[in-house]
């Protein structure tokens, strides 16, 4: 199962990468590169959807890019969260 959720990215001042949902709420990801930040989100998207499945069985709707407003410093990605499957082992 894939999932795609919008995001933001931004470049702290500490010159690391942090990556925020839009509609997972309180689910980010921080790196010190901007891959690190990305694949940081990815696992912590796939940890808070299965979380939310099991607790809910529902998962919020995603915001249309159009809706989104972003500041000047912050870029917008579409973040594509490939599930694993049952009995898959990293």
């Amino acid at each position: 199962m894939t999932f795609y959720y919008p995001a933001k990215i931004k470049k702290k001042s500490d010159g690391s990468y942090r990556v925020d949902y839009f509609d997972l709420d309180q689910c980010y990801g921080e790196g010190p590169t901007e891959e690190e930040a990305l694949a940081d989100a990815r696992a912590n998207a796939i940890d808070w959807i299965q979380l939310e499945l099991a607790d809910t069985n529902d998962l919020p709707a995603v915001t249309h890019k159009d809706d989104i407003v972003l500041d000047k410093d912050e870029r917008f990605v579409e973040m594509m969260i490939i599930m694993p499957r049952e009995g898959w082992d990293e």
